[in-house]
């Protein structure tokens, strides 16, 4: 008989053990690990259990098979740890789009054909330009409405408006997108999808989602390490150091001369970043 958790959101459905495996096996963890945690979490599974206590209880299990993997398995939790303001999700996912081969300027003022924008991201690639608005949510259960679908298309429309008045522009304004960390609403997608605003968020579009930019190049937030401290997150970001990726590249003594910490912090995060992206 079906079991009946709540989302995050607070919104019921059917517990599935297929979908708590393909989570972790996306994590790095063995279909054979996968499943026998996966079975281990079902046997305590109770109706109307929480998302999040399921994900713990995955995670402990996780964590005996492969530290690593147990890192891997964090990356909405890492996500929200890269608040409470915002602006460090803006960097994190310009650094996602500049792995990806645009060329992108974080917070840039542009001119609209009404007024001037501060807007969170602008990328560029070839001569095509987009306008990226971020909506970050330290919770989990808040979704992305509609009306910051109208927001940003409307922002969008208004600098699109004032490029294509440039006779020799450089750059072509193409397209907006809202990035959110969270999930949208049925209405933020349909308006999205009827205007040709993108959206990347948690889960949406299935092939293009937030999580799969992540997954598909390892391209994970320094937040994923799991001795980074809240006071040592400042240091990092404004020694451009974003990705967990960053301090792999790194040989030891660069990233402790570059990243502002003490050297036993330094030492043990290397360690850690070094497992995620060289330990099988």
């Amino acid at each position: 008989m079906a079991v009946t958790i709540v989302k995050a959101s607070g919104r019921p459905e059917e517990f599935h053990i297929q979908k708590l495996v393909n989570s972790m096996i996306r994590s790095g963890a063995s279909e054979d690990a996968a499943w026998d945690i996966a079975r281990q979490v079902e046997k305590q599974v109770a109706p109307s259990m929480n998302t999040k206590h399921i994900f713990r209880m995955a995670r402990r299990l996780l964590r005996k098979y492969s530290r690593t993997s147990d890192m891997r398995y964090s990356i909405k939790k890492a996500i929200y740890s890269l608040g409470p303001s915002g602006y460090p999700f803006e960097k994190f996912f310009a650094r996602i789009l500049k792995e990806e081969g645009y060329s992108v300027e974080v917070n840039p003022v542009l001119e609209g054909h009404c007024v001037t924008h501060e807007v969170d991201v602008l990328a560029v690639r070839n001569d095509s330009g987009f306008v990226i608005e971020c909506k970050y949510h330290g919770n989990g259960g808040i979704p992305t409405d509609v009306k910051t679908a109208l927001y940003v298309y409307s922002r969008f429309s208004d600098v699109k408006k004032a490029y294509d008045l440039i006779a020799d522009r450089k750059i072509f304004i193409r397209q907006g997108w809202l990035v959110t960390n969270t999930r949208c609403t049925t209405d933020a997608i349909k308006y999205a999808e009827c205007v040709g605003l993108k959206i990347v968020s948690w889960k949406y579009p299935e092939r293009e989602s937030l999580e799969r930019l992540i997954e598909n190049k390892r391209l994970y937030p320094v937040t994923i390490l799991s001795s980074v401290r809240k006071s040592s997150l400042d240091h990092l970001f404004s020694n451009g150091i974003i990705l967990a990726k960053d301090i792999a590249d790194m040989d030891e003594q660069a990233f402790i001369g570059r990243s502002g910490l003490d050297s036993s912090s330094a030492k043990i995060l290397k360690k850690e970043a070094d497992e995620l992206y060289f330990s099988p």
